[in-house]
């Protein structure tokens, strides 16, 4: 159903009021407006204050709508003009984009929203970062991040870094090195986290590592070591151990990170990690979906040998997946 009014050709009327200079706009598949791209200065009303929608091109934003809206008419994206502070949960913070929930309540706010190009590098757009500090109850740090998400409830869901960063978080396994971020509970525990280097961590089956080499760092909402709401150690992945377990019927199963084409270059190798998942209302682990009760099979942890890796320096700006050693 149609939730807008053309108003002439550069104006829309849609349910927060007036967009004038409307360059072009889009709609779902059954009618309902999906989203403007505007050449004039407006002004938007939200839970994250009064936002001014991007009505200018450059070389370094990304294309997309200015606004976007949901079916109902609800918006839940705005690309800002400039960066500008918005209000979020926990104070003012700079933005280039936000998202909204269907409800109106502030979804992500990302600092920046550059396109890396080769006019645009990746250090010029740090230099337009800032660094932030979080106190979250069982851990501080301070630097610089992409974003931030927040639960409908305007608790923190999770926060990523800026590329290259760095934060030491205090976790139930000790302290881990995150270069990716950190999920949370609606309580404020932490859920997940990404090492930014293999980690030794103690489970119910043994001692593995976690890492996940093929992480690639658009958000830190799901990350491969993750915990209970309680403390306890809930999945990981990993890349460096293998798992032989004797089922109860006798058998010997093995499990071993696959080994693949590197994505860039065939003739270099690399893998991806095992996922491991502890159940710990049945009893369970699940490794690669196959489910075993813990008290009545046997698991032995075996290390495995990643391939080598031989990149160029060019690629490590953006490549995760180089071989790093185990961090004890």
């Amino acid at each position: 159903m149609q939730n807008y009014m053309v108003l002439d050709r550069e104006t829309i009327q849609t349910p927060y009021g007036i967009l004038g200079g409307v360059e072009s706009f889009y709609c779902h598949p059954k009618g309902e407006l999906s989203g403007v791209n505007l050449s004039e200065k407006n002004m938007i009303v939200t839970q994250a204050g009064e936002l001014v929608p991007a009505y200018t091109e450059t070389a370094r934003r990304k294309k997309k709508p200015s606004v976007e809206f949901n079916k109902q008419g609800m918006i839940i994206s705005v690309a800002l003009e400039e960066q500008q502070e918005v209000y979020t949960p926990i104070g003012e913070l700079p933005a280039e984009l936000v998202k909204f929930y269907p409800s109106g309540e502030l979804h992500r706010v990302f600092i920046l929203d550059g396109q890396l190009s080769g006019f645009w590098t990746e250090e010029d757009e740090r230099e337009r970062n800032i660094s932030l500090t979080f106190d979250l109850g069982f851990s501080e740090f301070k630097a610089m991040i992409n974003g931030i998400c927040f639960y409908e409830n305007g608790n923190i869901k999770s926060i990523t870094l800026f590329p290259n960063e760095k934060a030491v978080i205090k976790t139930p396994m000790g302290m881990v090195e995150t270069k990716v971020g950190l999920s949370l509970y609606e309580s404020g525990n932490l859920e997940s986290i990404e090492p930014g280097d293999p980690v030794l961590v103690s489970t119910p089956i043994g001692r593995i590592t976690a890492y996940d080499p093929d992480q690639n760092g658009i958000n830190a909402d799901s990350n491969s070591l993750s915990f209970t709401e309680a403390g306890e150690i809930k999945g990981l992945i990993t890349c460096d151990h293998s798992i032989y377990v004797q089922t109860e019927e006798g058998e010997l199963k093995k499990y071993s990170p696959r080994v693949k084409a590197h994505p860039l270059y065939d003739e270099i190798q690399t893998v991806s990690g095992i996922p491991v998942k502890f159940l710990p209302d049945s009893g369970e682990v699940m490794i690669e979906g196959d489910r075993y009760y813990i008290k009545s099979c046997g698991f032995t942890i075996e290390p495995f040998l990643r391939p080598g890796m031989h990149c160029s320096p060019a690629d490590c700006a953006s490549c995760s997946l180089c071989n790093k050693s185990m961090a004890e």
